[in-house]
């Protein structure tokens, strides 16, 4: 009786441990980052980076959208503004993010290069203001690529990554960073 008990214990604990798998999905794809919405290309109206190793998305209101997308293919050959803002942080962060010219021409994948004098411009905006056209900025680097520029379906999607000094402010570092937007 003791040798069924035994068997009987066995193949328990192997069907229990047959039936406990890892989730690949979320351990194994890079783009799933915690605190971070996936790196989808849908027109999900998402957005989120990290800011100095921390994740950051749009949160919070105060009457306004927190985030918010232009697009405009009639003017300057096309271009686009995207604007997100964190109300709950304590210095109200905004992160805003444009190119100002010829998206029109646009062949997903397109990767832009950025620097202080490129058609990209950012803003981070916290207890400090760091805009990357200013001259004040002394670093200003990152690339921006839009991964589906798709105008029957109105989606823009794409990653993004820059960082950005300035005197008297921290420096600020954006990586893995991602939006997927309808229009």
């Amino acid at each position: 009786m003791k040798r069924f008990y035994i068997y009987a214990l066995i193949i328990c604990c192997t069907l229990f441990s047959n039936s406990c798998k890892k989730d690949s999905t979320t351990n194994n794809n890079n783009d799933n980052i915690p605190g971070l919405p996936p790196a989808t290309q849908t027109g999900a109206n998402t957005f989120g980076c990290l800011v100095n190793g921390v994740p950051w998305v749009p949160q919070g209101s105060n009457g306004t959208n927190n985030l918010s997308i232009d697009y405009d293919p009639g003017f300057n050959n096309g271009i686009f503004n995207i604007s997100a803002r964190n109300f709950l942080s304590v210095n109200g962060e905004r992160i805003v993010i444009g190119l100002l010219d010829s998206l029109n021409f646009t062949k997903p994948p397109q990767k832009y290069d950025l620097s202080n004098s490129s058609l990209f411009r950012a803003i981070f905006m916290s207890n400090c203001i760091i805009e990357s056209w200013k001259p004040q900025v002394k670093v200003f680097s990152g690339s921006l690529t839009i991964n589906t520029l798709n105008s029957q379906l109105n989606i823009i999607a794409g990653t993004f990554e820059f960082h950005m000094t300035k005197d008297f402010c921290d420096t600020i570092k954006i990586t893995h960073g991602r939006f997927d937007f309808k229009f």
